[in-house]
């Protein structure tokens, strides 16, 4: 087991067993909701509101990772929920955030998640355990793929999005973004029956200010999302 499979496995099962309990926070001096912007991530959003990255987790349980987070949409600062609600929520959003770090360790290391899970039995039986609880979509991490054709350009260029191993027949929106930062929605598309997807994405001048730019594509409930390979920016602007 490596150091990020461990860390996974050990998050499930200490997670699985706290009280749902959580401690009453003082209010952030943004109020009790921000605004993404472009380029925010967990660290800069708990700076500006004078709050912390754990709080924003626990009040906005469909949030696992800066790159959740979508620009233009409202989060949480304070959780509105019970405990009880929270609780729920933060089992449902941990299922999902094992299934998609798996998957994305899986694509570093070149590796099938099949394999990686099965050096990890335990991880393996408590995420489909979690995954049929709460009826979450599974997305194949082994047939989920994305590929970008071509794989750099400069800002303004269009660039043909494939995927395979989807859900299928669910709506999605492609969204765009530097890595583990904020993605913006820049288009809205559909699954295929057959699970696959294809588009052709304009990638926005203003990618021009990164070296590296990640297309998303985002379940419309949430549910999954799958992404690009760091699509390489070179030059300025068309």
């Amino acid at each position: 087991m490596n150091v990020r499979q461990f860390a996974l496995s050990s998050a499930l099962v200490a997670f699985l067993g706290t009280s749902p309990g959580l401690a009453q926070e003082a209010r952030p001096i943004c109020g009790d909701t921000a605004v993404v912007k472009r380029s925010d991530t967990l660290s800069s959003i708990a700076d500006r509101c004078d709050t912390t990255e754990a709080a924003i987790l626990r009040s906005n349980p469909g949030i696992e990772g800066s790159n959740d987070l979508q620009v233009g949409s409202k989060i949480n600062l304070r959780s509105s929920t019970s405990s009880s609600q929270e609780t729920t929520e933060r089992l449902r959003s941990l299922a999902r955030e094992t299934g998609n770090a798996l998957t994305d360790m899986a694509q570093e290391l070149g590796a099938s998640v099949d394999d990686l899970l099965n050096k990890n039995p335990d991880l393996q039986q408590r995420l489909r355990r979690l995954g049929d609880r709460f009826n979450i979509p599974r997305v194949d991490a082994d047939k989920a793929q994305v590929s970008l054709t071509p794989e750099s350009g400069s800002a303004g260029s269009t660039v043909t999005v494939s995927a395979t191993g989807l859900p299928p027949d669910r709506p999605v929106a492609i969204g765009g973004g530097a890595p583990r930062s904020a993605y913006e929605v820049l288009d809205n598309a559909r699954t295929t029956a057959e699970g696959t997807f294809q588009a052709s994405v304009k990638i926005p001048e203003w990618a021009s200010d990164y070296d590296r730019f990640v297309l998303t594509i985002a379940d419309m409930e949430g549910d999954w999302k799958v992404r690009s390979a760091p699509f390489q920016i070179t030059g300025g602007k068309l």
